[in-house]
């Protein structure tokens, strides 16, 4: 398991800024000029304060005064060029970690398996990729400027006052331990509130995502109470937290501070002491305090710094949490063909329909619990396979195996003889078009929801592109008109360039499914998974539906999931589930003459024997 410490995020961090080596050293190099600058500045300051005091006897030295002033605006404009120069490299470099993070996110939300998101809310995945992945890299200039620059200042200015007047020098590095102690103090119970914080941020990102998603389905049922009082209280309770993480937080600063106050008024009185009795110069005098002063300055800075890499460290952590979840179905090896046909293709595009086989499949959400009990059966070629069943019985279980969103606990999933295990899910998918009783429509025209998935990278013969058109315009107008969707266009005020989406009110459920269909007759799959397809649709477009998917389906080998034993009855071959199990397989006719379970419940819904296929065949 990786290191979860707060420690070990901040390392992790680190290490996705990629600085390189010259520009890290350029940075580093950089910083500590612009550290040894302001170091040397109070020394300048003592020298030209003795200048003028040895001068106010009427002998001022005005060369080496305007030498000393000349080389203290030289250096100041120094420091400036310097701090300048390393922040606008480290924020390029920071900026870039970020743009890095947020795309290896994305790209982790694709390749996580589906359990992660059965137990993580969209929340959390919103949140650490906008809110976290912003914090976790505040940070880095901290850690890899400020930090070093700090500790170089104190040390050099802790030398520096030594050299000058080791009383006032041990005077102003007592206050150190001190500010130390408190800043440990202050962190530690600072932590827990920080933690709270962001989980509670990532609840209330989660609450206001699903509550904009269902605004209709609150305000039908008159909700809006209800989801006002859960909003008030994720509201509070994140109120509660940061108020509680800033208290402890914003306490440091006014402890350091007060206790630098004390030890300015030592030093005042100590060195205005030493400048009477001769001990020190007026200059050195004034150095000193401005020593003190950077000392002062360096250990606030330090003080403030902590509790934002507490914070930030707390971000790193739920990134790389994230990052580095286990994706449990990747390609496991080489694709093994176990007969005489080759290996699906691995574009998914363009070759036949190809046979897929459960052999002995067992599959559970929870260990203990079993879904599908050794299913075995065969998707010849190129036909199409209704599965049906009561609710629960598994049938919408076995089409998420088959896409590889979940694992079987045992027994094999082959596509032409090749293990889905070894294709890895990208490959097994990349075959397959999905239509499910939900049709959902991304935002965008309705052109972008059907062309979404098809392959528009080819050359004009395979893609079919309309010279000096769009690519795949033309593969979008045959899905336009083989799923029926023609007649719907012809209604909206823009045609195919039309936004739509998921809340969209310019459509019905029934037509937006019918848009669904045409995206998967675009995408050109090999093995088409139907699931309750046409259950959001009324009786005429489900006819609708029905014909456009045997125009696919007769390129396709399809699996079919229906309660409708009408629907199932017009498929090759009927599965029926129970409990888990496979108890029928066989023809329409063949589980009629079997008289079985499912022939009882086709006498118990109406179905006959000679049901008809002309919805099939196109005849309305």
């Amino acid at each position: 398991m990786p290191d979860r410490s707060r420690d070990g995020a901040l390392r992790w961090l680190l290490r996705q800024v990629r600085l390189g080596r010259a520009r890290g050293g350029c940075v580093s190099v950089l910083a500590l000029l612009a550290a040894c600058g302001t170091a040397c500045a109070p020394v300048l300051y003592g020298l030209i304060t003795d200048v003028i005091v040895d001068g106010a006897d009427g002998t001022m030295a005005w060369s080496s005064l305007w030498w000393l002033l000349g080389a203290q605006v030289g250096l100041y404009s120094a420091v400036f060029a310097c701090t300048f120069t390393q922040s606008r490299l480290l924020n390029t470099a920071v900026q870039r970690a970020a743009y890095r993070l947020r795309s290896e996110i994305e790209r982790a939300v694709h390749r996580l398996p589906m359990r992660f998101f059965d137990s993580t809310t969209r929340g959390d995945l919103l949140s650490t990729m906008t809110v976290n992945t912003d914090n976790a890299t505040t940070v880095v200039g901290p850690v890899l400027v400020t930090l070093p620059t700090s500790l170089f200042t104190i040390v050099t200015v802790t030398t520096l006052l030594f050299v000058l007047s080791p009383t006032l020098a041990a005077i102003a590095v007592a206050a150190a331990p001190v500010s130390a102690v408190i800043a440990l103090l202050v962190a530690r119970r600072a932590r827990p509130h920080l933690v709270d914080q962001w989980t509670t941020t990532a609840a209330l990102t989660g609450h206001v995502e699903e509550e904009l998603s269902a605004r209709r389905m609150i305000s039908a049922y008159g909700a809006e109470e209800v989801a006002a009082r859960r909003f008030e209280a994720l509201n509070d309770r994140l109120f509660r937290s940061v108020r509680s993480a800033q208290w402890s937080s914003g306490t440091l600063a006014p402890l350091v501070t007060t206790v630098n106050a004390l030890v300015f008024l030592v030093l005042a009185v100590v060195g205005g002491l030493q400048v009477v009795d001769g001990a020190l110069s007026l200059g050195a005098a004034q150095a000193v305090v401005l020593f003190a002063q950077q000392l002062s300055s360096a250990l606030r800075e330090l003080a403030g710094f902590y509790p934002r890499i507490q914070s930030g460290s707390v971000s790193a952590g739920r990134i790389r949490d994230l990052l580095e979840t286990p994706d449990d179905e990747t390609t496991t090896g080489p694709p093994e063909s176990s007969g005489d046909r080759d290996p699906v293709d691995p574009l998914g595009r363009g070759g036949g329909p190809p046979e897929i086989v459960f052999s002995s499949v067992d599959f559970g959400y929870q260990p203990d619990t079993p879904v599908v009990r050794s299913v075995d059966m065969t998707l010849p070629s190129g036909t199409t396979t209704a599965i049906v069943g009561a609710t629960g019985s598994g049938k919408t279980t076995l089409t998420r195996l088959l896409q590889g969103f979940y694992t079987p606990d045992s027994g094999r999933i082959l596509i032409d003889g090749v293990d889905i295990a070894h294709l890895g899910p990208e490959r097994t998918r990349s075959s397959m078009a999905v239509v499910t009783q939900e049709p959902w429509l991304f935002h965008g025209t309705i052109r972008d929801n059907i062309s979404y998935g098809a392959d528009t990278d080819g050359d004009t013969t395979r893609d079919g592109m309309i010279p000096g058109g769009a690519p795949g315009d033309d593969v979008v107008s045959r899905a336009v008109a083989d799923g029926h969707v023609a007649q719907i266009i012809a209604t909206l005020p823009d045609g195919l360039d039309t936004v739509v989406g998921p809340d969209a009110d310019n459509l019905s459920s029934g037509e937006k499914q019918l848009v669904t269909v045409a995206r998967a007759i675009a995408a050109r799959p090999r093995i088409l998974v139907l699931d309750e397809a046409t259950s959001a649709a009324d009786p005429r477009t489900e006819l609708l539906i029905q014909q456009a998917l045997h125009r696919l389906r007769s390129h396709t080998t399809t699996l079919l999931i229906t309660h409708r034993l009408s629907t199932a009855a017009q498929a090759d071959r009927i599965v029926v589930l129970d409990d888990g199990r496979v108890v029928e397989t066989g023809s329409h006719q063949e589980l009629l003459a079997a008289d079985g379970m499912y022939a009882r419940r086709c006498r118990t819904d109406g179905v006959r024997g000679s049901v008809a296929r002309a919805a099939l065949a196109g005849n309305p």
